[in-house]
């Protein structure tokens, strides 16, 4: 397991939801619905990577104290805060103004893209194992990953996917995490079987 590999495609996970969203903010911003199931969406990823990443951040302290504190590097909390802050005005029905659901969605795309930013270009560097470079993520899945991006890059995972009748038309966007959410399966279960599908061929 590799779990910086792991936190980089949540990464690409969020850069693609959030270039979603961007692309939604510009076409109908006033389509509520829309932004709420997207910004629902991007809130469960990032409270699921910010999980992962703290206990590999915890976990890497020792390396990380040289250079700095714990705290300097675990700043997606006030990204997460303000996407729970943009769902609670959506929830809120009309009394909310668009534009201001514009601006506050629009600060928290540019503000994650650039922790992401920054965290991989000055913090995953120092806690990714020896020899490894960004470009080398590990060729495996993680719980961020899309099913298309999935059945691209392993076509032998199809059988699992209509097992568990996953409709991929519909939600072959969705990140593994977020589908076992929905179906009620837990994500550590599809992806062993995931992974064992790949491996297995």
């Amino acid at each position: 397991m590799d779990p910086i590999g792991d936190l980089r495609q949540d990464h690409a996970a969020l850069r693609k939801k959030l270039a979603l969203l961007e692309s939604a903010l510009e076409i109908a911003p006033e389509a509520r619905t829309v932004l709420r199931e997207m910004c629902f969406s991007i809130q469960r990823l990032l409270q699921a990577h910010c999980r992962r990443e703290l206990q590999v951040f915890q976990e890497a302290q020792h390396v990380l104290a040289s250079s700095m504190r714990l705290s300097e590097v675990t700043h997606h909390a006030a990204s997460l805060q303000l996407v729970r802050s943009v769902n609670e005005l959506l929830l809120s029905g009309m009394r909310a103004s668009v534009p201001i659901i514009v601006l506050r969605l629009s600060q928290f795309i540019e503000q994650l893209n650039e922790q992401i930013d920054a965290q991989e270009r000055s913090v995953y560097p120092l806690i990714a194992p020896a020899g490894q470079e960004p470009q080398q993520v590990a060729e495996g899945i993680s719980p961020g990953m899309s099913v298309n991006e999935i059945l691209q890059r392993f076509p032998q995972t199809e059988p699992i996917f209509t097992q568990l009748r996953i409709n991929r038309l519909r939600e072959g966007y969705e990140s593994v995490d977020e589908l076992a959410w929905r179906h009620g399966i837990d994500v550590s279960q599809v992806l062993e079987q995931l992974r064992e599908a790949v491996g297995s061929s």
